[in-house]
């Protein structure tokens, strides 16, 4: 059922998803979903928790290699799971749904930025970035660049997610005095 609110979410956003919708989607009646969520939000909430990746063994310690790491499980996660569409539906979301959204930040976004915030983090505490590194702009930069490459129809991939990462992690780098 979750899959099937998944596909629902990322075909007509959550003001259009129904629940007879999904009840269609899955071969099951209206009641068998409402036993187990109550209502729409509690449904799309629980089918954004599938999206939550589990974004790979811990730091390698290489910094350009991690972050690249974590953006590409990130990104299979979304493809995988059919959700790369609702993105862009989630920014038509905001002002009519923002409990849809806090949840999607909640359980989504703020795990990934949280797991790329550590690893940035880790690499100031080592020195292998600037301590005066603005790691919240990092991440931002970072993640950001695989939604744009998405809108802008454009592959992410191996490359695409370490020639970011690197613009990024250079920026960021001490320079010799």
């Amino acid at each position: 059922m979750l899959k099937a609110t998944l596909e629902e979410l990322a075909v007509h956003g959550f003001d259009k998803m129904s629940i007879d919708g999904v009840a269609a989607r899955t071969g099951v009646g209206k009641p068998s979903i409402y036993r187990r969520w109550p209502n729409k939000p509690a449904l799309a909430t629980a089918a954004i928790t599938l999206l939550v990746a589990r974004e790979g063994p811990a730091s390698t310690g290489d910094l350009v290699t991690d972050l690249s790491r974590q953006l590409l499980s990130a990104h299979r996660n979304l493809e995988r799971s059919g959700s790369v569409p609702m993105v862009g539906l989630m920014l038509a979301e905001i002002r009519r749904h923002p409990e849809f959204i806090a949840t999607y930040r909640k359980r989504l976004l703020e795990p990934r930025r949280a797991t790329l915030r550590s690893l940035f983090e880790a690499a100031r505490r080592e020195g292998r970035i600037r301590g005066d590194a603005d790691i919240e702009t990092a991440v931002l930069v970072v993640m950001g660049s695989m939604f744009i490459k998405e809108l802008a129809g454009e592959p992410f991939d191996d490359a695409a997610a370490t020639s970011a990462v690197q613009l990024v992690v250079e920026a960021l780098t001490p320079r010799p005095a």
